[in-house]
C-alpha cells in the first residue's frame, strides 16, 4: 500500500518497510552519529533484538514516546556491537545512521513494529546561503567557547585550556583523524562541535548530487552538501552536558536543548535545520552574556561584531 509513492515534486519516495521499534522517552532522542549503550533484559526486548538481527540486518527504529503518543519521525539506528551475558541479558550499542517516518503501527505486543519510510534531506541547488549560515554556526562555537573560558577564569574554574580557543574550522581541521581519546567532559564547545562534525559526516549514508559551483573560486572554499549536513547535526550534538546528581546517588547527564533536538530531527530541509541551529546558538550566546553580566564581566569582542548572524526569519527565501 505504501510502495511506489511520489512526493509533491514527482520524485519517487523510498520504499516503505516494516521494522522493529525500540521505545524511549523523547528526552533520550539521538541525532546523526550519536550512540547509546543499552541493557536488554526483558523477554520482549530480547525477542525484538533477535528479530532485528535475523530479519533486519541489525537495524531498528528509535521510537520516541511523548505525552501525546509516539513521535512520527524516528532516528534509524544500527546495532553496532552487542554482548550476551547469561543471567544479565544483552548489552547493546546502537548508533544513529539516519531517520525514518513512522507511517503505521502494525504491532504493539509483545514489542512495537511499524511500517517506516526512510527520510532524506532536501538540498537546495545553490549552497551560498547555507554556507553563510554554516559560517555563522562555526563562529558562534568559537565565541561561546571564548565566553565560557572567560567566565571560568573569573569564577576560578578555568579547567579548559586556552589553546582550545585558537581552533579554526577549515576543511583540514574537520578531516583530521587524531588518535587522541579526549574525555568529553574536558572539551570546550568548539572541540565538542568538531568531534560531533566528524562523527556525523562519517555515519552519513545519504547520497548527494549537488556539485560546488565555486570549486575553482579564489574566495573562501565552499562547503559541500555533505559537510553542511554534518554541521547542521553537529550543532545540536555538541551541547555541553552537566552533572545532575539526583537521589539515586549516580551521576546522570541531561541535555538542556531537547526541544531543539526534537525540532532538528523532524526537519527534512538542510537549510531550515542550519537556520534553526544558528537561532539556537544566538539564544545561547545571549544566555552566556547574561551569566557574564551576573559575574560583573563584559565579553570583549575581537575583530568584527558578533551580532551580525541572521535569525531564521532573516534568511527565508
Amino acid at each position: 500500500a505504501y510502495n511506489d509513492e511520489y512526493d509533491v515534486n514527482g520524485n519517487l519516495l523510498p520504499v516503505a518497510r516494516e521494522m522493529c521499534v525500540l521505545p524511549f522517552p523523547y528526552e533520550d532522542v539521538l541525532l546523526q552519529g550519536e550512540t547509546k549503550e543499552l541493557r536488554l533484559y526483558e523477554d520482549r526486548f530480547i525477542k525484538l533484538f533477535d528479530e532485528c538481527m535475523s530479519k533486519h540486518c541489525g537495524v531498528v527504529a528509535m521510537g520516541l514516546l511523548a505525552e501525546s503518543g509516539i513521535i512520527q519521525t524516528a532516528p534509524l539506528c544500527e546495532i553496532e556491537a552487542y554482548n550476551r551475558m547469561e543471567g544479565f541479558g544483552i548489552f547493546v550499542t546502537i548508533r544513529v545512521v539516519g531517520r525514518v517516518s513512522l507511517l503505521e503501527l502494525t504491532q504493539q505486543e509483545p514489542y512495537i513494529k511499524a511500517i517506516c519510510r526512510e527520510l532524506t534531506d532536501t538540498i537546495p541547488p545553490n549552497l551560498d546561503l547555507p554556507n553563510m549560515v554554516a559560517g555563522n554556526i562555526e563562529n558562534f562555537m568559537l565565541l561561546l567557547s571564548s565566553m565560557q573560558f572567560q567566565l571560568n577564569e573569573a569564577t576560578g574554574d578555568a579547567s579548559q585550556s586556552s589553546s582550545s580557543l585558537l581552533n579554526t574550522y577549515d576543511e583540514d581541521e574537520y578531516d583530521d583523524d587524531d588518535d587522541e581519546e579526549d574525555d568529553e567532559d574536558d572539551l570546550d564547545r568548539s572541540a565538542l562541535f568538531r568531534e560531533a562534525f566528524k562523527v556525523a559526516k562519517a555515519t552519513d549514508t545519504q547520497g548527494y548530487t549537488v556539485s560546488s559551483s565555486l570549486q575553482n573560486s579564489p574566495q573562501e572554499k565552499e562547503r559541500s552538501a555533505q559537510d553542511l549536513t554534518a554541521i547542521s547535526w553537529a550543532a545540536f550534538s555538541s551541547y555541553p552536558k552537566h552533572n545532575d546528581e539526583e537521589s539515586s546517588g549516580r551521576n546522570s547527564y541531561r541535555d538542556e536543548n531537547i526541544n531543539y533536538r526534537i525540532q532538528a530531527l523532524d526537519i527534512d530541509d538542510l537549510f531550515e535545520r542550519l537556520k534553526l541551529a544558528s537561532y539556537m546558538l544566538r539564544e545561547e550566546k545571549a544566555e552566556m552574556q547574561a551569566k557574564l553580566a551576573l559575574a560583573g564581566l563584559k565579553y570583549i569582542k575581537g575583530g568584527e561584531s558578533d551580532d551580525e548572524s541572521p535569525s531564521p526569519s532573516d534568511l527565508d527565501d
